[in-house]
Parts: structure tokens; sequence; C-alpha cells
């Protein structure tokens, strides 16, 4: 029988919260030295989570105080057969039966053919009990086929094409959204970030659940903010049966920021604030998840402080982190690989089990019918580390990358463009990343769909002096970071404009209408270099200058904690059959239904 091996003993419970006197705090796993390593000794500081039936437990918890897994998928060529890997961790050894489909067996991995054609339900028993039910798991070959359109090979397999951005919008809505995408001769539709993600019901600087929780994960399963994954995958399906091709934003530098999380914190440098827990996108089936900033009581489920870095949905530990360190520098590699971007706890990716957790992570999002994916923060992942995990995506889907992938990162470059985009060098994102995605077997086509979102467009486009291919290249106008104060380095001078920061339509038009006409650094090769182009579609602020999405999460009726300051986004339906672009007001910018904008990229593509 299989056993599943215990990953560190629990101390003995204590029977209270005990919390530290005089307004103290637990450490917080900073680091000793300059590597980035944590230290050993917080790697026994796991299973946080309540026991079930004890106080805070939520059904969303199950019992991952002692059992956490999650499914790894390993297709064959082809893709038509996939076997399926249970990875479980506990806090004891366990006699574990695995149910696959229903069916019980006792070893955790089982192969799937192309007769299996529905979602696999996966549930984990201890014979003392405890279990774990994952969330439905999708096939590949189970998703939509691309609907056809006319003139599709202008499209090139996906290699090329427009892609609008939804910031805001719900799945539901783009759903609806999806015919007027295909007939309006977009290649697809970029959605924001699916993770399950931190939400609250407290205010955080006057506004409730702002944007930019949801690039803060809790778990990789696909329950986020802007739908469930039952929603994400109808979306997705309703799309590819018109057409469009979806594509992911996948985070995958970081989890949640140290101090967002299920504990209750304390910060003595502030007179002593307190703020409480948080919850997550999932709601009532939300996982749970810690992080050891600011903390002051004793887990009476380990007796132990609650200066905890785990996320038990993932599983990650300790141990699969970088030590708390502060990103103070952009031009040291190290720093730029190590630090906590704005204190968001980071991962260590040069660790082959976060590498493959990741890699697995991405395999999922083609499984459930993602053609591709933006990856977040990019830069703060080294290049040798993206490139074994893109060589880990290539042997998970049976050997190669799907004909119509793509991927871009994101790489916000300023004077540090001699080390992130010059040459190839290790930190470098162009010849250094080629180098890297060939030692991890990518071949010359595969590596032409691993692309940068180039931040140097539209007033360097060329700052990387010719160290990649121009087709690797993704330009945008404006972007979501670039319409919130503080998310952005991005300076487009005079030949750009954000929307939303009060640059007139007219004016926002014509820069949008240019990045197919004539776009500033391709413009003897504009029908071939640069051929994924990015158009975002946002929505406006509402009174207050609130930067909060309009989808009814952020409207402070919900808010339980400190409301006295809240300021309210109240909800605006996203889809709208009769919306015109650049409408003002409060609700959504509608820039991908002007029709100038798709007249001059249907002429781009020779639509």
């Amino acid at each position: 029988m299989l056993i599943s091996f215990a990953v560190n003993g629990r101390f003995g419970a204590a029977n209270q919260y005990d919390p530290l006197p005089n307004c103290n705090i637990h450490p917080q796993m900073s680091c000793a030295g300059s590597s980035g390593d944590i230290d050993p000794k917080w790697f026994g500081n796991l299973w946080n989570t309540p026991k079930r039936g004890k106080e805070n437990w939520k059904p969303g918890f199950q019992d991952m105080s002692d059992l956490t897994g999650y499914a790894q998928l390993k297709y064959a060529s082809g893709r038509q057969s996939c076997t399926v890997n249970i990875i479980t961790k506990t806090s004891k050894d366990l006699d574990l039966t695995f149910y696959f489909d229903g069916v019980a067996q006792k070893t955790n991995s089982k192969t799937f053919d192309s007769s299996f054609n529905k979602l696999l339900k996966v549930k984990v028993v201890a014979a003392t009990g405890e279990s774990l039910i994952l969330d439905d798991i999708d096939f590949v070959r189970n998703v939509a086929p691309l609907g056809q359109r006319s003139n599709d090979q202008r499209y090139r397999n996906g290699q090329k094409g427009a892609i609008i951005e939804l910031f805001g919008w719900p799945d539901a809505d783009i759903e609806q959204e999806c015919k007027f995408i295909a007939d309006a001769g977009y290649l697809g539709v970029k959605v924001f970030p699916h993770q399950e993600q931190v939400m609250s019901s407290q205010t955080f600087e006057k506004e409730l659940n702002p944007w930019y929780f949801m690039y803060q994960p809790v778990s990789y399963r696909l329950q986020g903010r802007m739908g469930t994954r039952d929603q994400l995958r109808n979306m997705i399906n309703t799309c590819r049966r018109y057409g469009v091709r979806v594509y992911a934003d996948a985070v995958v530098n970081h989890m949640t920021g140290n101090g967002n999380d299920l504990s209750n914190h304390r910060n003595p440098s502030a007179g002593c604030t307190k703020w409480g827990n948080k919850t997550s996108s999932a709601y009532e089936l939300g996982s749970p998840y810690y992080t050891p900033a600011y903390t002051y009581e004793t887990n009476p489920n380990t007796g132990r402080g609650t200066n905890v870095l785990e996320f038990p949905a993932v599983p990650y530990g300790p141990e699969d982190f970088h030590c708390d360190k502060a990103l103070g520098s952009w031009s040291d590699p190290n720093i730029l690989n190590t630090g906590w971007l704005s204190g968001l706890s980071d991962l260590d990716t040069s660790k082959d089990y976060v590498r493959q957790r990741i890699a697995d992570f991405m395999i999922d999002l083609i499984s459930i019918g993602f053609s591709g994916y933006r990856i977040d923060a990019a830069k703060h992942i080294h290049p040798k580390d993206l490139a074994a995990i893109f060589g880990k995506v290539k042997q998970g889907l049976g050997g190669s990358l799907p004909d119509d992938f793509i991927s871009w990162l994101e790489v916000l470059t300023g004077g540090e463009a001699y080390l992130l985009v010059q040459g190839d060098g290790d930190y470098s994102f162009t010849g250094g990343l080629t180098k890297f995605l060939k030692q991890n077997g990518l071949n010359d086509d595969e590596i032409l769909k691993i692309k940068i979102w180039w931040c140097g467009y539209p007033t360097e486009p060329g700052n990387d002096n010719g160290s990649i291919d121009p087709h690797r290249k993704v330009i945008q106008n404006d972007d979501h970071d670039q319409q919130n104060d503080g998310s952005s380095s991005r300076d487009m001078h005079d030949a750009g404009c954000v929307l939303v920061k009060g640059c007139d339509p007219a004016k926002h038009r014509e820069y949008e209408k240019r990045l197919f006409k004539n776009p500033a650094g391709f413009e003897s090769n504009n029908k071939d270099a640069a051929p994924i182009r990015l158009v975002l579609s946002s929505y406006y602020w509402g009174d207050n200058n609130v930067h909060s999405i309009p989808d009814g999460e952020s409207d402070c009726k919900k808010c339980t904690l400190s409301c006295e300051s809240c300021h309210t986004r109240e909800y605006i339906k996203a889809y709208n059959p009769s919306a015109t672009s650049y409408p003002g007001g409060k609700g959504y910018t509608y820039v991908h239904r002007d029709s100038e904008i798709i007249q001059e990229m249907n002429n781009w593509m020779n639509l």
C-alpha cells in the first residue's frame, strides 16, 4: 500500500492564542546575508491551518491541517492521453486512498485516454479520516474546438493578431462579448489573474478590495475575483466556438503580500495599529494562507507563533521562498531576483519543486483552454529559472508546445536596459533567455513563441540593440499598470498616453491607430515585426478618484471593518451590447469597440 510520508512534525498544541506582551511581534524570516536563501530553521513552521471543526475552520480548509496536495498532469505526445499524478504532503505518516472519478486505488497515479471526455473528480482519503477534494480537472482534448473565421490564415495559427485586455471584466460579461470580439477581427482576449486571490471585508487605503489584490495569489486554484473555474471554462469555450482565443495572466513570481493573510497582525512602529485577517476570492470555499510579518499570536494547532510562510492549497512552505528582503536596487540581478517586490512573498524559483509546481499550474491553464499567458513581474524571475519552467511545460505537454501557443513576459526597463534586454548575459531576457531556452530543449520555432512585452515602445523600441528577434516583441499603447500610480515606471512621453489619466479620447484613439498603422520602430516591417499587439479596454475612475473595479466587489455595502473611511465603487455591468467607445463617466471604456481602431487593425491584418 502507498503511504504518504510526513513533512515536518508538529509541536504540542496550545490551549489559547497567548499573544506576545507589549506590542511585540514574532520574527519575520528576514535575511541573514545577501544570497536570498531562507534560514532552514523556519522550514518546520508548517501546518498552521485550523483542524476541521475547530475555531476559525472553514469548509475550504478541508483537512489541510494535516493533508495537502494537487493534481499534476503529464500528457503523452499528441495530448490525447494524460497521466494524472496526485502530489501530496502530510504532517504525519498517513495511509492514503485515491479516488479517481469515484474509483478507489492505493496508487496516486492514473492514466486517462481520449475515451474519458468529461471533468475528472479526485478525492484523497486517509485511513484515519482526513480527506482532500481537489477542484475538477480539465483535459486539453475536451476544450471546445476553435471556430473557423473567414481569413483565418491571416492569424498565422495564433502567431499574429490583436489581443484585447479586458481589465475588470467578469468572465460572464466577457462570454457575452465574445461574438463582438470575433466579428471585429481580434485574435483573442487576455483576462486578468484568475488564481484564487486576496479579498477582504476591511478597507485598505480607503478602498475595499483594490484592483491590485488580484496580483496577490493565495493558491493556483482557478477561483478568482472575475469568476469561478466553471465560469472561466464556460467563457473560454464560448469564445473559442466563435474563433476567439483566450490568454491568461499568470502570477508566478510571488504569492500574497507580507501581512495579507488569515492571521491577525499589528505594527509596533505605527502605534501598535492592528488589522484582522483577510479572506479569498473563493469565499467560504477559500484556501488557508499565511505570511510571517507583524504576527503576535500563538497558533493553537501547532503551539508555535503565527509567523508562518505557508500556502497549503498549492502547497508551498517556507523552504519554497526567498528570505524577506527589500527590493532595494533595480540594477543588481541578485536583488531583482530575490527581493520581495512591494513586500510580496517571493518564490525561490531556483528550486526544482517550485519550478515544477509553476509549470504544472501553467499546464492546467492550457488544459482548461487558454492559448497562452502573460507572465507578470517576469523581470524578477531569473531567466535561467524561467527557461527551466518553460522546459518543464514543454515536457508536461507531451514534448511540444501547442501550435498556436504564445507567452509574453512583463519586463519593465529603464536605465537598466543594458542588463535586462541587451546582450546575452545571465540576467538578459533577450539573448540570455534565448540561450537558456535552448538549453532546456526548446527549438527555434518554440522560442519565437516566448515573447517580451516591450515597454520600450513607443519611445525606445530598439533599446535592445538588436538582441532579440523583432517577432518576439509585443507592443501596446497604455497598459493597466500605467493607469495606476506607483505601479509602473514606463514613460511614453508625447508618443502615447493613458486614457483614464486625462488623455483626450481623440488623441488616445490616434495612438491606438498608430499601433497598427505605423508603430514607432517597426515602420519598415510593420506587417511582420511585433506580430502580437495589445489593446487595453479598461474602466474609468469612480467618485473620490476610486481606482477599484466596478464589479460590485468594492462596494462599501460589503464592508464590515474600518467602513467609515470607505470610498465605494458601485456595480456597473461590463457587457453592454449597445456600448460605444470612449463613453466617459464611471463605467467601462470600451476602447476595443472603436470603429476606427478596429478598421486600422483590420488593415494591418489584411482582413
